[in-house]
């Protein structure tokens, strides 16, 4: 891959970084497609417990590469311009989100510098999010001259900070310093620029200490559960996987753990 990087610097935690830092890591067709593919290697990875997305250089992603847009043909076999060409190629820049949701592994995202637009929309799409002091954070696609709800923004952003302010900054794509995104809840905490990427790594050592199907358990019902009709049925879906996650022999071993004073040795692969 030429503008995704995968790298494991231990077995359980991959850093996917994307890699155009020219660009400020701007999204173009080639990195959406990359950024796919990589997103499947990863999930059939069940040795991967963690990801951390971020990006190369000093920005994490600047949104759209504006220069790139004129040729959804790149990913299109066949289809160069006009109407279906472009709702598809924004079908397949959108469905980045649900992608980043739907694989296994819970996914941190280290905002190192800019994520504006679409880059903003990759660290919402993330289970959690953490920001270097440089970081500046703004849903700009307003100011491009399209609707400034786009790639999943209008729902997540809502759902994370509040309908007030979503629609502050949905409406006015004003810039967001890394202080006022961890005072929104954007963020869960804000770090010195060279501290980013250790503090994401940490905080991924510290989700391995759990099983692995009790990360991707909570994972997915956390999802879910935002859309969920009712308590009951949320309650329904824990139910389930407590159940699951019960008859896997790992609660077994957190009690000797627990008598032993000792970490968890949990089963690789289930």
């Amino acid at each position: 891959m030429k503008t995704v990087e995968i790298e494991y610097p231990k077995s359980a935690i991959a850093i996917l970084r994307l890699s155009r830092p020219k660009s400020l890591n701007a999204l173009s067709w080639e990195l959406v497609e990359e950024l796919h593919e990589a997103l499947d290697a990863i999930d059939r990875n069940n040795a991967c417990r963690v990801v951390v997305l971020t990006g190369a250089g000093r920005g994490f992603c600047a949104g759209l590469d504006l220069r790139d847009q004129g040729n959804p043909g790149a990913i299109i076999e066949g289809l160069e311009s006009g109407p279906r060409a472009g709702l598809l190629a924004q079908n397949r820049m959108a469905s980045l989100i649900p992608h980043l949701r739907r694989i296994q592994q819970p996914i941190i995202a280290a905002i190192n510098g800019p994520a504006y637009g679409g880059g903003l929309a990759l660290a919402l799409g993330c289970d959690v999010r953490i920001a270097a002091r440089s970081a500046r954070l703004c849903v700009q696609f307003i100011r491009v001259g399209v609707s400034g709800c786009d790639i999943g923004t209008s729902y997540l952003l809502p759902r994370l900070i509040g309908a007030s302010r979503a629609h502050d900054l949905i409406l006015t794509a004003r810039t967001l310093e890394a202080d006022e995104a961890e005072r929104y809840g954007l963020v869960t905490r804000v770090v010195p620029d060279e501290e980013i990427l250790p503090a994401a790594l940490a905080l991924a050592e510290e989700l391995c200490d759990f099983t692995p199907f009790g990360l991707f358990a909570t994972k997915q019902v956390m999802w879910a559960n935002l859309d969920i009709p009712s308590l009951e049925a949320a309650i329904q879906l824990e139910n389930r996987n407590q159940i699951m996650a019960g008859s896997s022999g790992e609660t077994e071993e957190a009690a000797r753990a627990f008598f032993e004073k000792r970490k968890p040795r949990w089963s690789e692969g289930r």
